[in-house]
Parts: C-alpha cells; structure tokens; sequence
C-alpha cells in the first residue's frame, strides 16, 4: 500500500493510499462520536457490551427523531384538513 519507487521515491499507488488514509480518519472520527469508547485492550465482552450501549444510544436519537418527524407531518396534514 505504501510502497514507493526506488528511484524517484513517488508512491506506486497513491489512490490505494489516499483511500486507506480516509478509511483511517472515518473510523476515529467514528470512535470520537461514540459514547463509550472501545478500546483494543478492553475485554471481548466488555468491547460488545460498549458496542451495544453505543447502538442503543444512536437508536434512541434516531427513533425519537422518527417519531418527532411523524408527529409534524400528522399536525401538518390535520392542518390541512381542517381548512
């Protein structure tokens, strides 16, 4: 992946590279949002126990919103009815 040229010292497949960087930065920035962090020194239950609280966590963001969303488009569409 990070092999260079002997003679010009340029990267033989920088896409390769440049892909393997962002794959790099997308999974910290991944780590950084999560709400515990897993560790690689963690225990293998206690790295799915934090995977799950960490599911948990974005679900019930995620599935509130849903039900936000749901609640304007019903107070929109009575709105609309009752003109």
């Amino acid at each position: 992946m990070d092999e260079k040229c002997p003679n010009c010292g340029a990267y033989l497949d920088p896409g390769r590279l440049q892909y393997a960087e962002e794959i790099r930065i997308k999974t910290e920035k991944t780590k950084e949002n999560s709400y515990l962090v897993i560790k690689d020194t963690d225990d293998p239950v206690v790295q799915m126990f934090k995977q799950f609280v960490n599911w948990l966590r974005w679900s019930t963001f995620y599935g509130i919103s849903v039900i936000y969303f749901v609640i304007v488009i019903v107070v929109v569409l009575y709105g609309l009815v009752m003109l």
